[in-house]
């Protein structure tokens, strides 16, 4: 084993903790990078789903208007009230079978 001294040489106990440090240094860093963005952009998902809960809620009430809208009760009043009158008699006017001509 002649390169056991030369490894032994090369690797002690400074070198050894000077390089766990400089590692340990590297990945503190990378967490505080990592964490910093991930606070950031849970801001941003914070804000949009305030949004999309402001929407939903902006979509119920729409809904709700257009099932009132479409109730035949108030088409009835809005119809009346634009001159429309009820019909007493229904017309039925006959169509002519349609067949195909050569």
């Amino acid at each position: 084993m002649p390169n056991l001294g030369l490894l032994k040489k090369i690797i002690n106990y400074k070198t050894a903790i000077t390089i766990t440090a400089v590692i340990f240094i590297c990945l503190a860093a990378f967490n505080l990078v990592g964490t910093n963005s991930l606070s950031t952009e849970g801001v941003v998902v914070s804000e949009v789903e305030t949004k999309t809960l402001k929407l939903e809620k902006e979509n119920q009430i729409i809904s709700v208007k257009i099932e009132e809208a479409s109730q035949l009760k108030n088409i009835e009043t809005l119809a009346e009230s634009r001159g429309f009158i009820r019909s007493k008699s229904i017309v039925f006017v006959p169509t002519p079978p349609t067949f195909a001509q050569r």
